[in-house]
């Protein structure tokens, strides 16, 4: 009897140990979610609102008096906008990798930036077999996304041959920049 209590209370253990690590590897952060705390972005110097001063005695009008014009407001100048310097244009440099052969194919790729920023990724060869060749877009919006040689690749499974070689060919394409 102790056996098989302990048979059974050890497979629960694992099934939950499992279920658990597989929905947080499938987490996605939220997007509302930010760790450096939000300021308000209210006046802290006090407003004070005018108030009118309630009549104490019936007003008198007087209908000889006429009514004192106010003074015009006379324009200001206003000042005319001055030009910003136009900035040099950015350069777009492309390099592409050396072709990195992995068990399944061969891929290069060609990586364009403009200025520091990760413009596009191109696939010169991706070569892989048995639909492993579907991970490769995903894996083009991730770096492209990342902006770096590093990203997150957790959420591809099935593609790690695919996906080391991947990011061979990647960071010797950034590494000629």
């Amino acid at each position: 009897m102790r056996k098989s209590t302990q048979a059974l209370m050890g497979t629960a253990s694992l099934l939950a140990v499992v279920t658990g690590f597989q929905v947080g590897a499938n987490a996605t952060p939220s997007a509302s979610f930010s760790p450096i705390p939000t300021t308000p972005t209210t006046d802290p110097t006090p407003t004070v609102t005018p108030t009118t001063p309630s009549p104490t005695g019936t007003p008198t009008t007087d209908p000889t008096t006429t009514p004192k014009p106010t003074k015009t407001p006379t324009k200001t100048p206003t000042p005319k906008p001055t030009k910003k310097p136009t900035p040099p244009p950015s350069s777009t440099v492309s390099h592409t990798s050396s072709p990195v052969n992995y068990r399944y194919g061969t891929v290069q790729l060609t990586v364009t930036k403009t200025g520091s920023s990760i413009t596009s990724i191109n696939l010169d060869q991706a070569g892989a077999t048995n639909g492993r060749a579907s991970s490769f877009p995903y894996l083009v919006q991730l770096a492209i996304n990342a902006q770096s040689g590093s990203f997150d690749t957790s959420m591809l499974s099935g593609a790690t041959y695919s996906v080391n070689a991947f990011m061979s060919a990647f960071n010797d394409a950034l590494a000629q920049f």
